[in-house]
């Protein structure tokens, strides 16, 4: 499941930290993934972090001036409407001021703010827990990442990656601006490339690895409450294997057959003719019994084909 709780909290960070400026004519507010409640959590040094300004009944701030009191600390990168980007400097704590109209009233309000070295770094892989994972050549992938201090304090912002990709020809996105996962392309070397932290000894593995390298499939994951009862649909995903290693985000060519036409039926999910390369399908039940299917990555094993087959039980 882990692919999916990645994933969500990729495509689903919706949440605001605010707080109330301390002359209680504006609010301030930025999108975060941790601590939502707790507004004032430091900017990592050398990051950055867009910040709204708006009325605290939700009216629209139009900027006139913004503004840090110890430029050491912290500064203004831009400012339009009313939307700030700051950008961490150097550790410490300063005064975030800003001067707007408001429904056609000028005001003034500020918002204290802090910035912070990270101490500690955390990665992680989309669809395993494990340190090493297998991603296909020729892509754009990603990993996930938090920093924070030794005491467990989030850091955030974007745009201040400390890690360093050991690649042939794979890079990192220097124009990457997520505040929850590292992206990059695979490039075109099969190899075994390692994203290692510049602040602790956090280190990822990633093979890079041609889609006539998988030699393997993983038991495919159930998104079934219960279970499958006759003229029900759910919904399955599958990845391959290369090795010892499962692909994350691999877009494999792939087909799914029901070996037991009588028991189940396969749909594949956003596919044409048969193929997905999404690694989702649908499994019907037909009757009760054993549903047989076989998944096959037709490209792996040197063009040769993988094929597994993978059973699920239907019920009355």
């Amino acid at each position: 499941m882990r692919n999916v709780l990645a994933l969500a909290a990729l495509f689903t960070l919706g949440c605001q930290s605010t707080l109330t400026g301390n002359e209680g004519n504006f609010r301030f507010s930025y999108w975060a993934d941790d601590w939502v409640n707790d507004f004032n959590k430091p900017v990592a040094v050398h990051g950055f972090l867009d910040v709204e300004v708006s009325g605290v009944s939700g009216g629209s701030v139009d900027l006139i001036s913004a503004g840090f009191d110890d430029l050491a600390v912290l500064d203004v990168h831009t400012w339009s409407g009313g939307e700030v980007t700051i950008t961490g400097i150097g550790d410490g704590q300063a005064l975030l001021e800003v001067e707007g109209t408001l429904d056609g009233e000028t005001l003034t309000d500020s918002v204290n703010m802090q910035a912070k070295t990270p101490e500690v770094l955390s990665l992680g892989h989309s669809c395993t827990d494990s340190d090493a994972a297998a991603y296909l050549t020729e892509h754009d992938v990603w990993v996930t990442f938090e920093m924070t201090m030794e005491n467990g304090q989030p850091v955030i912002g974007y745009g201040y990656y400390p890690v360093e990709l050991g690649a042939s020809v794979a890079k990192l996105d220097a124009d990457n601006t997520s505040q929850v996962v590292i992206t990059l392309n695979t490039g075109i070397i099969p190899e075994e490339a390692v994203l290692t932290s510049t602040i602790d000894d956090t280190a990822l593995t990633l093979q890079l690895a041609g889609e006539d390298q998988i030699d393997g499939i993983q038991d495919p994951v159930a998104y079934v409450l219960e279970d499958i009862d006759v003229g029900d649909t759910n919904s399955f995903s599958v990845h391959p294997m290369v090795g010892d290693n499962v692909v994350c985000q691999g877009t494999a060519t792939l087909t799914v057959d029901s070996d037991t036409p009588d028991t189940c039926t396969i749909a594949m999910v956003g596919a044409a003719d048969g193929e997905s390369e999404l690694g989702w399908f649908e499994i019907t039940g037909v009757a009760q019994g054993d549903c047989l299917y076989t998944v096959t990555y037709p490209n792996g094993s040197d063009g040769a084909g993988v094929s597994t087959q993978f059973t699920y039980p239907i019920e009355p």
